[in-house]
């Protein structure tokens, strides 16, 4: 269901592209904590773009995590060129998770909305290099499971929140036309 979702989202921006300007990108942050990423974006006017991050991991760092999850995100180009100089956005994120911290085992799902203001640095061409910043609102809710001779029992439902999380990333970006 996940692969198939992921899958049918790439599907759909690249069907929408035959046009546009698009960009490909990794989020180095996300590398350097070893969860794989993967962007693209697409010029959808003179001064905007929009954009889809997909990414995952299992056992960053080597401890027992396991997510995956998808980014959409608009952005508004001040320079008034995509890929270029100043820009303000909007983000949303989508996460599904299953962490094992401290005794406890928690599955459950995370989504998160927020802004974002960046500046893309044109080392070529083709070559660019954004840094953004930003807050997220994020909501999770998940189920917590305490362990016992090597099962689990003690299901505590609905455990929800939400939470104010900094946002930071430098992409690596290739544009590809």
């Amino acid at each position: 269901m996940k692969r198939s979702l992921i899958i049918g989202v790439f599907m759909l921006f690249s069907l929408c592209a035959s046009a546009q300007m698009i960009a490909v990108k990794s989020d180095a942050v996300k590398d350097i904590a070893m969860i794989p990423n993967l962007g693209v974006d697409l010029v959808v006017g003179s001064k905007h773009t929009l954009g889809v991050q997909i990414f995952g991991a299992t056992n960053p760092w080597g401890k027992d995590v396991e997510m995956i999850g998808f980014s959409p995100r608009f952005r508004y180009w001040i320079s008034g060129r995509p890929f270029a100089q100043f820009f303000l956005g909007a983000n949303a994120q989508f996460v599904n998770y299953d962490i094992f911290w401290s005794k406890t085992k928690y599955q459950g799902n995370a989504v998160s909305g927020g802004l974002e203001v960046g500046y893309s640095f044109n080392l070529s061409q083709r070559f660019n290099i954004e840094v953004s910043g930003g807050t997220d609102l994020k909501y999770y809710k998940h189920k917590e499971y305490k362990p016992a001779d090597g099962y689990f029992y003690g299901e505590k439902a609905n455990a929800y929140g939400a939470i104010l999380t900094p946002r930071l990333e430098v992409s690596l970006v290739y544009v590809i036309r």
